[in-house]
């Protein structure tokens, strides 16, 4: 049975996602770059779907996808945070990240935060018309407001640039994803109170396609297990040292003598078979170490006594389990 697997169609999205399936040695292949239908392999049984990131979301509701690569503002705006049919399975993939945020003209130097914005609706109901939000996101702006007393406006459906609206007249004020900033500042607007939401690139799956489907289930912990290693290994440094020592034991004290650079359990130690005649006494020590430990962990194998310090940037961590597979295990099994 075919697992039906959709990532964007297009865009940053579908570059990103194809590079972190590259990456986790998963490779998406379609015969010309018009099919919306390709292949990946090192995943059997596998057939990807190239669709919007939106009707990814509602797909999987419906439950004809089974697995998707989403936004969570898309999945937070068209299915709400309390929808059983979608389960997110993997909470950040590591791209996509982006803010939804207001923004006002940057000649309202008096409104700065979300109270102020609550001040200026009653004071735009008391002229006699209501506060005008330009969005994409009117779901998760209409909860948002109200439970911030922002309870008199105007939703106005945006569907193409939102900065420009209120400079074009048909809104007052946007509330819009940003990366940076920059499109907003261009527009002469600027940002008011934090975001509404954080949102990244998030794997989402259909509760009724793979509940009780222990083959598709298989399948997706297989990509859960790669996608998981891949993304925790970028964070450590493999490092090997030569040292010199009387024994095994004595290198291995001198090591972990500096408990937060002995690795993940430890060092590995094994004895120097030296090309010179006589020189004996040396030991190849590895240890992982997370990337911001890197430089610390040299330098306390330089102070040990290391000749040399050669480094590799491990490709995949696996723990025991793939804990994002075992969460949705548990969530598939609640009545």
């Amino acid at each position: 049975m075919t697992l039906r697997f959709a990532i964007p169609s297009k865009g940053s999205g579908y570059e990103a996602t194809v590079a972190l399936l590259e990456s986790c040695g998963l490779r998406v292949t379609r015969a010309n770059p018009r099919q919306y239908t390709a292949v990946l392999r090192g995943l059997p049984d596998t057939e990807v779907l190239l669709h919007r990131p939106a009707d990814i979301v509602l797909k999987v509701a419906e439950g004809a996808i089974d697995l998707g690569v989403t936004g969570y503002d898309l999945l937070h705006e068209l299915r709400g945070d309390d929808d059983d049919d979608v389960l997110t399975i993997i909470d950040d993939l590591g791209f996509w990240r982006v803010e939804l945020v207001f923004a006002v003209p940057q000649s309202w130097i008096d409104v700065t935060s979300w109270a102020d914005l609550a001040d200026l609706a009653v004071e735009f109901q008391s002229r006699g018309r209501r506060l005008r939000i330009a969005t994409k996101y009117p779901n998760t702006v209409r909860r948002f407001c109200y439970a911030q007393g922002i309870n008199v406006f105007e939703l106005v459906e945006s569907q193409g640039a939102t900065e420009a609206a209120p400079s074009l007249g048909y809104a007052d004020i946007i509330a819009d994803i940003t990366e940076t900033g920059t499109a907003i500042r261009e527009n002469q607007l600027k940002i008011v109170g934090g975001p509404l939401i954080r949102s990244q690139a998030i794997l989402i799956g259909s509760r009724r396609a793979l509940r009780g489907n222990r083959h598709r289930l298989e399948l997706v912990r297989q990509l859960c297990e790669l996608i998981e290693a891949r993304r925790r290994g970028r964070l450590f440094y493999s490092l090997t040292a030569n040292l010199p020592g009387a024994s095994v034991e004595e290198v291995g004290r001198k090591v972990t003598a500096r408990h937060e650079l002995a690795g993940l359990q430890g060092p590995t130690i094994a004895p120097v078979w030296s090309k010179f005649s006589g020189d004996s006494g040396w030991y190849a020590v590895n240890v992982v170490v997370p990337q911001e430990e890197l430089l610390p962990a040299i330098d306390y194998l330089r102070a040990i006594g290391a000749s040399s310090v050669t480094t590799v940037q491990v490709q995949h961590v696996f723990r025991a389990e793939s804990e994002a597979f075992a969460r949705l295990c548990a969530r598939l099994d609640e009545e």
